[in-house]
């Protein structure tokens, strides 16, 4: 039991867990007359509800695979800094709250990959660095402004293969929860001086 919770709660497992359910799910993808991205999420349909929970998983090519999974690593890295609790927390809340902007508002078009997440992740650190203004959540702040500062062009329409808008509600739900456990921190921490 000890051994199973520690393994859940390492930084590398939490990290590598989701690393290998992409590849996995790319390896098959990539295998003849199987394509997957069509659970990705198909905004205002009822199908492409499914998407909100899978689209994370998949990948349109082994190129978008690859050039999302470094980014991944290191934002997730940081955030387990904090907890690998915090980390699960901002996955899954930016992959669903996200998730489901792109299905209601984003263009009519099939919505995969990683990306979402990541700049829900990116959106949490620089928001909850800003508003805590602890020494730590400053400098993984400092940190992921100075190596991700061009993910803001990534929120904006630039190329119609490319989803902004999971950037942009990915973005967007990570600076929302950023904000609102930052002031929860800071309010725990008040109250634990007093």
């Amino acid at each position: 039991m000890a051994t199973t919770r520690s393994l859940l709660t390492s930084k590398r497992f939490a990290i590598f867990s989701i690393v290998t359910i992409c590849f996995v799910l790319q390896l098959i993808n990539s295998l003849p007359g199987i394509n997957l991205n069509g659970f990705g999420i198909y905004p205002r349909s009822i199908n492409g509800l499914i998407g909100i929970l899978s689209a994370p998983f998949l990948h349109g090519s082994w190129w978008h695979f690859a050039s999302n999974m470094l980014p991944f690593m290191v934002l997730s890295w940081l955030i387990c800094q904090y907890s690998v609790k915090r980390f699960y927390n901002v996955f899954i809340f930016t992959a669903l709250v996200g998730g489901f902007l792109v299905w209601a508002l984003g263009r009519s078009n099939i919505h995969v990959g990683l990306s979402g997440v990541i700049y829900g992740l990116w959106g949490f650190i620089l928001c909850y660095g800003v508003i805590r203004r602890s020494f730590k959540s400053i400098v993984i702040a400092v940190v992921v402004a100075l190596l991700y500062s061009g993910f803001v062009w990534g929120v904006l329409p630039q190329r119609l293969h490319i989803s902004f808008e999971s950037h942009l509600f990915g973005a967007l739900s990570g600076l929302f929860l950023g904000y609102k456990l930052a002031k929860s921190d800071k309010l725990k921490s008040r109250k634990t001086r007093l």
